[in-house]
């Protein structure tokens, strides 16, 4: 059975959540994808808070 909690949000409504097995569920408001790692998924996180130039 696969869990799902919220351990990061940022006020730009992009989330990060562990869903198990060292996997992570990285959203923001457009659309959600999955990695393996905390690392990469705080990595992800950034590169979506990133201002587009």
């Amino acid at each position: 059975m696969e869990f799902k909690s919220r351990i990061f949000a940022t006020s730009r409504g992009s989330t990060i959540d562990a869903i198990g097995d060292g996997k992570y569920l990285v959203c923001n408001p457009a659309y959600c994808f999955m990695v393996h790692g905390l690392r990469q998924a705080h990595e992800a996180l950034q590169r979506q808070e990133k201002p587009a130039l």
